[in-house]
């Protein structure tokens, strides 16, 4: 028998890096958590970009809960629920390449601006994250194993790391729901309306009818715009002025936002 080294497999290393994560502590928030997975994985596997997306039904939207590889102020956020490669993983439950990333909703407004792109190249393997039957999420990430022309091996992986991570990733959730709820500062907490009014109040309190009528102020019209362009610039650095993204986040359709981004004279970071 021969004393040298023998080489790992590609199985052997799947079921070490599974072994690692099923021994990770579920501490932290979900950001940290799907770190450690991932940075299990980036130590076997050429791993350099991954994204958690979430439903949000309410919305109707993929929501963006955790990321490694990239920085999160640069990386959209949210795309419609109903549209892509993401979104038929979605209805099938079942993994697909995403090819071309200037295709996809999340990443096509991205694509513009070259030098946010970083690692995320194409393809990406995208995987549902499924409970009691029902996909509510999914898993973006590069090839395991470089570029290569099938995908079959690593799916098949990859929906046995979904089984794993399902349940926990669900589980935190939950916690996050239990959280709110049992929270004594959200009794307190307003709905958006009655903040807005007692704000509104506030500045009507100040200001004289009398002066107000003499002088045709347009108040309205003013309190109308200000509102409008406060919230219009806060969606836009919140999306990092990926302006489909803020479009999404305000719930109204991009060429909305940009008639209302030249009415208002907002000034956006250009591609």
């Amino acid at each position: 028998m021969s004393g040298d080294p023998i080489a790992p497999s590609q199985s052997n290393l799947e079921l070490k890096s599974l072994y690692e994560i099923l021994l990770l502590p579920h501490q932290g928030d979900l950001q940290d958590y799907f770190f450690a997975v991932m940075a299990i994985l980036s130590e076997y596997f050429q791993i350099r970009y991954s994204a958690l997306f979430l439903k949000d039904h309410q919305k109707e939207t993929l929501q963006m809960e955790a990321l490694f590889g990239t920085k999160k102020d640069f990386h959209p956020f949210a795309c419609n629920i109903q549209q892509g490669t993401m979104a038929e993983v979605l209805e099938s439950g079942q993994p697909k390449v995403i090819k071309e990333l200037d295709q996809e909703p999340i990443y096509e407004e991205m694509m513009k601006i070259q030098n946010l792109i970083g690692g995320i190249q194409p393809p990406l393997l995208c995987v549902p994250l499924i409970m009691d039957g029902d996909p509510y999420g999914v898993i973006n990430m590069n090839s395991l194993y470089g570029a290569r022309d099938e995908f079959d091996e690593e799916f098949q992986f990859l929906t046995i790391l979904s089984a794993i991570l399902s349940p926990v990733i669900n589980n935190y959730l939950l916690k996050r729901e239990a959280t709110i709820k049992a929270n004594p500062l959200r009794a307190n907490l307003q709905p958006l309306d009655v903040i807005l009014e007692e704000k509104l109040s506030e500045v009507l309190n100040r200001i004289d009818p009398y002066v107000e009528t003499k002088a045709n102020m347009t108040l309205f019209n003013d309190i109308i715009g200000i509102v409008e362009r406060g919230l219009i610039k806060s969606a836009l650095k919140r999306a990092n002025y990926v302006q489909v993204a803020a479009a999404q986040l305000l719930g109204i359709n991009r060429n909305t936002l940009r008639k209302k981004i030249k009415e208002l004279k907002i000034k956006v970071q250009r591609d």
